[in-house]
């Protein structure tokens, strides 16, 4: 064997070997101290990429499951509001159940109502108040949103949608609206009413007396009406005088013709003439009456003023003078009058007899409705006399200038009305008040205007039909069999319907046409159910005080009571004092129909048509997925008022239908990530669970018919919440097994990935010890190695 000292190839081969050894050492020392089978790239190139991949797939697993325990907290949330909302309805069906009873009184069915009032507020506040990490849950925005470019549709989140802008067009055969009557409102015993029945002229009533009111004493007419005639132009009338009745006692007989009249200071009134003595065509002497006036402003009554009776020479009549006996109205204004009394050849005239007759006083010529004055005159009635002309000449006596506000104002001028009664000679005194109506935006002259016409007036008595100027508590309807009257206390009715309620509060002095425009503006204002027509809002709530032949109106003294709104939209209920409301006695004339609308959908970019659909209540669902679309009876439906019917019309609006509508729709479901990878997700779509999403809005139990009524609408409410929580409850169990598969798979994977890249630590330990050993004995192997050189020392030395 060949020594060299330069090259020790020994040497060098062992370190090469000694060198791999510690690299592997140091590889395998690396695993045991990180555990794991490969630490770089190179330890095992496909068995990282495999890793990897693996790890993506088990983090994601993780995470899924974690989504979908997240999901199932969610979905735990909103099923726990809709077990209270379900409670809330169990609840509600309840009282429905209860306020069926007739053993209630619509008074307890509105404490019930309150409670029902209060479940549906707090429907409403879990719908929109529910929420899981600010996400609202039942209000339907978790599912889609929203817009309308018009009120008159809307739209109810139901499922998952089609997103979209659409066009939408309707075509509406109108239906019906709902109509009510009430009971006949008859006046209480002693107490009388006026109505303006007809017009004077051939328009009709064309003053501007708006209504008469607080009729005392007068006579019922019957159809005998009494005329007034209002002027504003004095055309040079001069005093007048005319005989109006007799009160002839048993056994007399004259007649009585006025000669010359002379009244100063436009006196007008009734002169009450009562003979003081006996007169006979046979007997041949002077006597005495007594005179006196009443004046027909102020009702005042002068003191009896006693007059001279002259008889002529064949005693067959004789002249009464006033000139030299001082009557004087109770101005102080002088009266003179000269009558003959004449006497037939059997006539006689009786202490106690007596003579009304009607008298004007003159006044200067003037034109005077340009300052608000005038005159008014009472004529025919049931005794078919010819009252005086009463003259109103100051600045706004009858009729005040328009002040500018809102409000129509009244001048309020009482006039009086004497009758002598034939059977008993008592001069009856009566009075009514005639309300005369500012006239609009008249503000120049500043004393207002007087408009001549004239109109019939009818005065109705004890058990006739009330008037529009009745009060409620001079109504019999409303005093009970113990002589209570309901208004003896402030009565409160609340008005139901569109799912609202307004509540008015009706007095004993409010007069019907009181009434008439609290409910209408209570229908109008506060349920917002009235139209944009001022007209058929001015109809809504009808007194009929002057009947129609035939028809609806036919019935006078009764209350029609109605709204703008058709079908369902537009019905009504009542509630009140047991006693209010059996005084109304409210019965449905006219049943709601809902109006019948062909609604077409189509895309509002393309034009292409999505669906069509007829309905006859209202909403649509199908055509625009998961979208149920409301649409409010206004809609493509013209109201007016029919004068010829007297009813309010509803025809197709053809201007509303030509329009089109229109609906954005986005989705907005929250999609539960469940899986690892891309498209592996559970859609959670959970509708709007409102009161109007659950279609009780207009549940109302303030009534035995409505509470029946209400019972079939709350069971499908019910049904609606139960179907969404099984809804959830599975979607619920479906998360639950989605975990177990999550956490199987992630479970496996992770032992696959194990198996890849963990560390054999018992191996490797093995492995560790083997290069332990190897580099030990590499170590010495290279120590013997560099001895070898010496060894040709020993060769030299030798």
């Amino acid at each position: 064997m060949a020594l060299r000292i330069y090259q020790n190839t020994m040497s060098l081969n062992t370190q090469r070997y000694l060198g791999n050894t510690q690299n592997q050492l140091s590889k395998s020392l690396e695993k045991l101290s990180s555990g794991l089978r490969i630490n770089h790239a190179a330890d095992d190139a496909s068995g990282l990429a495999i890793s990897e991949k693996l790890r993506g797939q088990i983090t994601g697993l993780k995470r899924a499951s974690m989504n979908a325990q997240d999901g199932i907290s969610m979905l735990q949330t909103a099923e726990g509001a809709l077990g209270e909302v379900s409670s809330m309805l169990q609840r509600m069906r309840e009282l429905a159940v209860q306020a069926s009873n007739g053993t209630y009184t619509s008074n307890d069915r509105i404490e019930i109502q309150k409670e029902v009032d209060q479940l549906k507020n707090e429907i409403n506040r879990i719908s929109s108040a529910t929420e899981f990490n600010t996400k609202k849950l039942l209000n339907g925005d978790g599912t889609a949103l929203w817009s309308a470019s018009n009120n008159k549709i809307k739209a109810i989140v139901r499922d998952d949608v089609a997103e979209g802008n659409y066009k939408i067009s309707l075509n509406t055969t109108p239906g019906t609206n709902q109509k009510f009557k009430t009971d006949i409102m008859t006046l209480s015993e002693d107490v009388i009413g006026s109505e303006i029945v007809t017009g004077g002229g051939s328009s009709g009533n064309n003053t501007n007396v708006a209504f008469v009111n607080n009729p005392e004493s007068l006579p019922s007419t019957g159809t005998a009406y009494f005329s007034v005639k209002v002027s504003g132009n004095v055309t040079g009338d001069v005093s007048g005088m005319s005989t109006l009745a007799y009160y002839e006692q048993p056994g007399s007989s004259f007649l009585v013709n006025a000669t010359n009249v002379s009244a100063s200071g436009g006196a007008s009134g009734y002169l009450e003439v009562e003979f003081a003595e006996n007169f006979s065509a046979s007997s041949s002497k002077n006597g005495s009456v007594n005179v006196r006036f009443v004046d027909a402003k102020t009702g005042s009554i002068s003191d009896w003023v006693t007059v001279s009776a002259a008889a002529n020479a064949g005693n067959s009549t004789f002249l009464v003078d006033t000139t030299t006996a001082g009557l004087t109205n109770t101005a102080g204004n002088s009266i003179a009058i000269d009558f003959t009394v004449t006497l037939s050849s059997n006539g006689a005239v009786q202490a106690g007899d007596k003579v009304l007759f009607s008298l004007t006083g003159g006044v200067a010529t003037g034109n005077f409705s340009s300052s608000g004055g005038g005159s008014v005159q009472i004529t025919g009635g049931p005794e078919g006399q010819d009252g005086p002309t009463i003259y109103f000449t100051g600045a706004s006596s009858l009729t005040t200038a328009d002040n500018g506000d809102t409000v129509v104002d009244y001048n309020e001028v009482k006039l009086y009305y004497a009758q002598l009664n034939d059977s008993t000679g008592n001069l009856d005194i009566g009075n009514m008040t005639l309300n005369f109506k500012e006239q609009s935006n008249d503000s120049s002259p500043a004393a207002g205007r007087t408009s001549s016409d004239a109109f019939d007036l009818e005065i109705r008595g004890s058990g006739d039909a009330a008037t529009s100027t009745t009060k409620m508590k001079d109504i019999a309807r409303f005093v009970d069999a113990d002589g209570n009257n309901v208004f003896d206390n402030k009565q409160e009715l609340t008005i139901w319907g569109n799912g609202k309620s307004a509540t008015i509060f009706l007095e004993g002095d409010d007069t019907i046409a009181d009434v008439e425009k609290k409910i209408e503006e209570a229908i109008v204002d506060g349920l917002d159910m009235g139209s944009e027509s001022s007209n058929v809002n001015s109809h809504l709530v009808d007194y009929v005080s002057v009947p129609d032949s035939d028809g609806e109106r036919s019935v006078k003294g009764t209350f029609i009571i109605q709204t703008a709104l058709t079908g369902e939209q537009g019905e009504l209920a009542f509630s009140g004092d047991q006693r209010l409301i059996d005084g109304f006695s409210l019965a449905e004339i006219q049943e709601p129909t809902n109006n019948t609308t062909h609604v077409t959908v189509k895309d509002a970019h393309t034009g292409e048509l999505i669906g069509t659909d007829e309905t006859g209540n209202d909403r649509v669902y199908g055509i625009v997925d998961g979208i149920e679309i409301i649409i409010d009876s206004r809609a493509g439906v013209n109201e007016s008022w029919d004068t010829i019917n007297q009813e309010i019309s509803f025809s197709e609006n053809t201007d509303e239908s030509s329009k089109e509508l229109f609906l954005h729709v986005v989705d907005n479901s929250t999609d539960l990530q469940i899986g690892p990878n891309e498209g592996q997700q559970l859609s959670v779509s959970i509708p709007q669970l409102d009161v109007e999403g659950l279609g009780i809005e207009n549940t109302t139990l303030v009534s035995q018919d409505l509470a029946q009524r209400a019972i079939p609408d709350i069971d499908a409410a019910l049904d609606k919440v139960v179907t969404i929580r099984a809804t959830i409850g599975s979607q619920i169990n479906r998360l639950e097994y989605t975990i177990n598969n999550l956490e199987t798979a992630r479970e496996n994977m992770t032992a696959s990935e194990s198996r890849i890249r963990d560390l054999d630590v018992a191996s490797e330990m093995a492995t560790f010890t083997r290069y332990q050993i190897l580099n030990q004995s590499g170590i010495a192997m290279l120590s013997q190695a560099n001895q070898i050189p010496q060894m040709a020392l020993q060769l030299i030395q030798g």
